[in-house]
């Protein structure tokens, strides 16, 4: 046998090899792509072990908000229904209380059980977010789109904002479920399921509408460009609406809020005449963020465009109504940017929708034998694409979670031991309540959540009480808090420095607590 003959043996004995190896890999990813329970189940195992490990960088609870909701449900396990909330004092909840997450606290209820509440609302939380990201997965896979796993894997990659948006203890991560399922149930016209997801909706989430929205624009869409009339779609949503607003354990409260947190926070949080200090949540999301924060989306729309511009397809109604529904919640986006978490998932549906056609006649092991070098080409791309998408996302996330400890827990503690049950406690902020109420429910205190609540309530008392709060009263500040707030006892965190500095000078005021970045004083008798 010459050398050359030899070499060729080699060569072909090579290629086999290699062959045969993607040949395996063809086979395992058939596996996985046709058995739908246990893709199913294998991309939620993954998801639950990711998002758990965000949660255990930190022993803490990210972000506010989440000490308020594991509380909340504690409270409703252990003193029952909670037809008023008289921890807030100074705010609408003092006399129109309305649990606007009614659904999303029973949830949080079993988790309520474990010694450690912040565990609780961690590992709570964490099963929630792989739901929401298994739910993408399934709908792909319901719908027959191709490389589901791919877009999955996509959407894991999607930056520290949708990230951790998607993986805090707040009602938003049920809500990202629910409009998810929504649209599945909207695109294929199953009318009783998506009657009763919008009655579930309506029990867990200020954003019980979407569902409406959705069908609205798809229905409409339908109607302008392909004279297609679809009016029942809709007309369910509006249905599921109207039932789940009507047996609401909160009704007629719940309508007072339908306005309150959907169209006056909006309204309010573009307004100049005064600085409620709402959360930078509600601000409008910069284009480095845009860009930045949410690569993995604008990639993918980035290539929708590119696709059909230079290889154009013909592609369903419903991939063409929710192109109007994905450039709806991006224009959403741009307004506040609270709508990420509904923007980079709904936009990753539609962009998988739109790429099934091209991919769905694409056979990978022909494509293997016949152009072996583009198919490696492609393959290291999308391989240095994820890698760079995931370090991005990763770092990003990370970063997030790793928060400090809560400020309030020192100052909480210590009311809790110096003053009579139920005594009202001043508050700086609105957001101070959350972590007060976590470590300590003995007291009652002015305002939990949302600045909105005081300001819509009393505007003239959120005034008085915003200029107290950063020392524009002077020596006038006992009488207030006095005769106006009627405390004897406040906390605030080191951002109130001015009111901090007119204490230390008052004698009629002493600071009696000061830790981890908060202070308590108290008024002389």
């Amino acid at each position: 046998m010459t050398e050359s003959e030899a070499s060729t043996i080699r060569a072909t004995a090579k290629r086999d090899k290699s062959s045969q190896f993607f040949v395996f890999f063809d086979r395992l990813y058939d596996t996985f792509a046709t058995s739908a329970t246990a893709s199913v189940v294998l991309v939620f195992m993954c998801s639950l072990a990711m998002f758990y490990h965000y949660q255990s960088l930190s022993p803490y609870i990210p972000g506010t908000d989440g000490y308020y909701h594991i509380k909340f449900a504690y409270l409703m396990r252990t003193e029952g229904f909670l037809k008023v909330f008289k921890w807030a004092s100074m705010s609408i909840w003092s006399e129109t209380f309305y649990d606007k997450e009614f659904l999303f606290h029973v949830y949080l209820i079993p988790f309520t059980y474990f010694k450690d509440l912040a565990y609780g609302a961690k590992l709570g939380t964490a099963i929630l977010a792989a739901t929401s990201v298994t739910s993408f997965f399934a709908i792909l896979r319901l719908n027959r789109i191709k490389f589901a796993s791919l877009w999955w894997l996509m959407l894991m990659c999607s930056g520290g904002y949708f990230l951790y948006r998607n993986n805090v203890p707040r009602p938003q991560v049920l809500s990202i479920i629910l409009a998810l399922w929504s649209i599945h149930f909207i695109i294929n016209q199953k009318r009783i399921a998506l009657f009763l997801l919008g009655v579930v909706y309506t029990l867990s989430y200020t954003a019980y509408f979407l569902p409406v929205v959705f069908s609205g624009i798809i229905s409409g869409y339908l109607f302008i460009f392909e004279d297609d009339l679809d009016w029942k779609t809709p007309a369910v949503t509006l249905g599921a609406m109207a039932v789940g607003i009507l047996i609401n354990p909160y009704f007629p409260n719940n309508l007072v809020y339908l306005y309150l947190q959907n169209f006056y926070v909006l309204w309010m949080s573009t307004q100049n005449k005064v600085n409620l200090r709402m959360g930078n949540e509600l601000g409008p999301m910069s284009t480095r963020e845009l860009l930045g924060g949410n690569a993995a989306a604008v990639i993918a729309y980035i290539g929708v465009f590119f696709m059909a511009l230079y290889r154009p397809k013909q592609v369903s109604k419903t991939v063409r109504s929710m192109f109007f529904l994905s450039l709806a919640v991006i224009l959403l986006t741009f307004h506040t940017k609270r709508f990420t978490e509904y923007s980079v998932p709904i936009t990753l549906m539609f962009c998988a929708f739109f790429f099934h056609p091209y991919l769905v006649d694409l056979d990978l092991k022909q494509a293997w034998e016949e152009q072996r070098s583009m198919v490696v080409g492609w393959i290291g791309v999308l391989v240095m694409l994820f890698i760079s998408l995931g370090i991005g996302s990763y770092i990003g996330t990370s970063r997030q979670f790793k928060g400090s400890a809560p400020a309030h827990k020192g100052a909480a503690l210590y009311l809790k031991k110096h003053t009579k049950k139920d005594e009202v406690v001043f508050t700086c902020d609105w957001d101070d309540g959350p972590e007060l109420i976590f470590f300590n429910h003995h007291n009652r205190y002015l305002i939990f959540l949302d600045p909105n609540f005081m300001y819509f309530w009393k505007p003239k008392l959120w005034v008085k009480w915003d200029k107290l709060a950063h020392g524009r009263f002077g020596n006038k500040t006992h009488d207030i808090l006095k005769k106006d707030f009627k405390v004897r006892y406040g906390v605030c965190t080191r951002e109130f420095g001015d009111l901090r500095s007119l204490i230390k000078r008052d004698k009629q005021i002493k600071i009696v607590f000061e830790k981890d970045g908060a202070y308590v004083f108290k008024l002389k008798e």
